[in-house]
C-alpha cells in the first residue's frame, strides 16, 4: 500500500522524503485498524483499497500540515474537479475548491478521509 499512497501523493504534487516513510506507515496502519474496527473486520476488502489510500493520504497531509513540514501552497488541487461533464449528463460535485490555499487544502482533506458510508456495506456482526 505504501507505493500506491506514494504514487497517488505524487499525483498531487505533494512533496515526500525518504524521512517520510515513518508517518505513511503510521498513517497507513492507522487507517488500516479504524477501517477494520468500523468493519469487525481482519481483513480490508478489495473494494475499500482506493478509498483506504484517500484516508491515508488525508491522515498524512492533516498530519504533516499540524507539525508545520507542508506547504500547502506548492499542493495541486486541480485533480479535485468540481465538476465532469459527459454528453448529456452533468456532475457537479459539493467539493468547492474555491478561495485561499487554506480552504481549499481544507476541502480537499475533507474529500479524502471519506466518512463512514463508503464501507457501511461490508460491516459484519460482532458477537
Amino acid at each position: 500500500m505504501l507505493n500506491k499512497v506514494k504514487e497517488r501523493l505524487n499525483s498531487l504534487k505533494v512533496p515526500i522524503t525518504d524521512n517520510d516513510d515513518s508517518l505513511l506507515n503510521f498513517s497507513i496502519d492507522r487507517v488500516r485498524n479504524h477501517i477494520k474496527t468500523q468493519t469487525n473486520r481482519q481483513d480490508i476488502p478489495i473494494e475499500l483499497n482506493e478509498i483506504a489510500i484517500d484516508m491515508v493520504i488525508g491522515e498524512f497531509l492533516f498530519l504533516k500540515k499540524s507539525m508545520g513540514q507542508l506547504d500547502i501552497e506548492t499542493i495541486d488541487f486541480s485533480p479535485f474537479a468540481k465538476q465532469v461533464q459527459d454528453g448529456d449528463t452533468n456532475v457537479i460535485f459539493a467539493v468547492e475548491l474555491d478561495g485561499t490555499p487554506e480552504s481549499k487544502f481544507n476541502a480537499m482533506i475533507e474529500y479524502l478521509q471519506h466518512n463512514e458510508v463508503d464501507y457501511r456495506k461490508f460491516r459484519r456482526l460482532s458477537w
